[in-house]
């Protein structure tokens, strides 16, 4: 660090602590950090960001930069598209190896890091940015074959907040430092792409406002297309399951042998209607059963997870389809396909904990074969999701 930069550098922090003592009174993203855009085949996507990319200003994360890169990603793919936040305002290189330590990351198909902002507004040294940086693309490349990585470049301190001139051009020279510095490390690694970004200043001068968000998603998306387009032509890397994780996300949600609940009753009257079945259900994986949390036009009884149609769904994070039971090797001796309930068509859609962890399904069954097309596997995954959402949310007499 030069001495003119020691110098400049606590005028500089002054300035940060009182903006972000002003930025409390912004309003903040409240729910789940995560948001799902329509479509099969959904891309799996973990944004890590800093600074206003939490979404200062909005008070849903489907209005901030989230929001906007998935519904954006899913236009450009044809894909769904799920995105989970880890934001925190004061997130730099070093916090988010720390974070990320306890992520699996083997869950996703991309990774997206908005990071830097808070190394450039406080001019840190750039020599620290470069060994955190490389330290935290080393973790990643190391704990997820095959997934990508895209470092979105530090945009200059006038997109993200307001500076006095002559501090904001001593900034913005770091801003260029930090990014020449991002250019050498990625440099020579096959995962990981620089994507450089510099927003205009919107012309209400709003930088939190949810149009400029879209602005901000409108110079990222294209340049993940193509990528995005790569890894889903690919097989996923199917990595080994934490059983025991597994189970204890499905403990913490608190839902085994709890009784009916109409809000979840309600989304299988939709789903059989909507897809004409002769039946639907939502079904998790306990142990080594099969437990039915509601059914309509099937049999409501534990079954034993081998061999359970359930239990396979919860293999893989995507749609699980079997058009004729009776034509496949792994079902066409089970008991609900030679039994009573004669299952002759399956499909069913992964739902997961809050962690990501997979623990059970909504499935939609019938007695006959029949075609599963794209549009029904994105409705299926809508419907699914929407289940998602009322079993994170706190039942009726649970204590706060």
């Amino acid at each position: 660090m030069s001495l003119f930069t020691a110098l400049v550098r606590p005028i500089a922090l002054v300035w940060l602590a009182s903006v972000a003592r002003a930025s409390l009174d912004l309003s903040r993203p409240s729910g789940v950090p995560q948001v799902h855009a329509d479509g099969a085949d959904a891309d799996r996507i973990l944004l890590v960001a800093d600074g206003p990319s939490v979404g200062h200003g909005q008070l849903s994360h489907e209005l901030g930069l989230a929001g906007h890169l998935a519904r954006q990603l899913s236009w450009l793919t044809g894909r769904g598209a799920d995105i989970d936040i880890i934001a925190e305002g004061n997130m730099t290189a070093a916090g988010c190896l720390a974070v990320l330590a306890a992520v699996d990351l083997s869950r996703f198909d991309a990774l997206v890091l908005t990071i830097g902002a808070n190394e450039a507004l406080s001019l840190s040294s750039v020599g620290a940015w470069r060994g955190h940086l490389s330290d935290l693309l080393d973790h990643i490349e190391n704990s997820a074959y095959g997934l990508h990585t895209f470092v979105i470049g530090v945009p200059s301190s006038t997109s993200r907040i307001h500076f006095p001139r002559p501090l904001a051009r001593i900034v913005d020279r770091q801003v260029v430092l930090l990014n020449r510095v991002t250019a050498e490390v990625c440099d020579g690694r096959p995962a990981v792409s620089l994507l450089p970004f510099d927003p205009p200043l919107s012309i209400s001068g709003d930088r939190n406002s949810s149009k400029s968000f879209d602005s901000w998603a409108s110079l990222i998306a294209p340049s993940m297309r193509e990528r995005l387009d790569f890894a889903s032509g690919q097989p996923r890397v199917i990595q080994a399951s934490d059983e025991a994780a597994r189970q204890q996300a499905l403990d913490d949600l608190s839902v085994l042998d709890t009784d009916p609940e109409a809000r979840i009753d309600l989304v299988m009257t939709l789903a059989r209607n909507l897809f004409g079945t002769s039946g639907a259900a939502v079904t998790f994986i306990d142990h080594e059963r099969a437990w039915v949390k509601s059914a309509l036009g099937m049999d409501v009884l534990d079954e034993p997870r081998i061999g359970a149609f359930c239990d396979m769904t919860i293999r893989n994070a995507e749609i699980f389809v079997v058009e004729d039971t009776a034509l496949d090797p792994r079902f066409r001796h089970h008991p609900s396909v030679t039994g009573h309930g004669r299952v002759r068509f399956y499909a069913g859609y992964p739902l997961e904990a809050p962690d990501g962890r997979r623990v059970g399904a909504l499935c939609v069954v019938d007695t006959m074969p029949r075609s599963f097309s794209k549009g029904e596997a994105a409705l299926l995954r809508t419907l699914t999701l929407r289940v998602q959402e009322q079993l994170w949310l706190p039942r009726s007499g649970d204590r706060p």
